[in-house]
């Protein structure tokens, strides 16, 4: 069998074999397909229409409350409380507003923010270095208690791995780095 194939390839080339026998393979399952294909029996159908429910969006009532402006009161100027008004304002609140609920969205916020502001340091002629120092580092991290992220995203205008790294070699520690550690060693 061997022999005829390579005589077969010796005679055509591969590629003609090739498309041939592709051609061949789909004229005998096409075939086989009408001979052997048990006919489906479907049952009474019935369309299900799909409802998909809609996000509800949050409704905030809002007082508000015009103040009465200090004005010196002469003669001819009357204040008075009866103008004053109290309106009932209706706030609806997108639930995607601020909050990050895809990954993906957080991750391109973050990265065009420190962007954005690594641009706004190099136009003032400062680097990274120049708010990664130690004294920065523990006021924003530890006392205030802000993230790696929020360092390199509002200061620093650089990876936020840098500041962790930054922060680490300085011997500094977040508060959820403290947390996962306590976690992780179970104290």
């Amino acid at each position: 069998m061997d022999t005829d194939i390579y005589a077969l390839v010796a005679k055509y080339g591969f590629k003609n074999l090739h498309i041939r026998l592709e051609e061949i393979m789909r004229d005998e399952y096409a075939y086989f397909q009408t001979k052997f294909q048990v006919p489906l029996v479907v049952p009474n159908t019935i369309l299900v229409k799909e409802v998909v429910p809609e996000k509800k969006q949050r409704k905030t009532k809002v007082k508000k409350v015009v103040p009465v402006e200090q004005v010196e009161q002469s003669e001819d100027v009357q204040l008075s409380l009866e103008n004053t008004e109290l309106k009932d304002v209706i706030v609806t609140v997108s639930e995607k507003a601020n909050n990050f609920r895809d990954p993906k969205e957080m991750k391109e916020f973050q990265k065009n923010a420190v962007e954005a502001k690594r641009k706004e340091n190099e136009a003032a002629g400062l680097s990274p270095s120049d708010f990664l120092t130690k004294e920065n580092l523990r006021l924003w991290i530890e006392e205030e208690g802000k993230t790696y992220a929020w360092v390199a995203r509002e200061k620093a205008g650089c990876p936020e791995t840098q500041v962790a790294a930054q922060a680490q070699m300085m011997g500094l520690k977040s508060r959820i780095s403290k947390k996962l550690g306590r976690v992780m060693t179970g104290r």
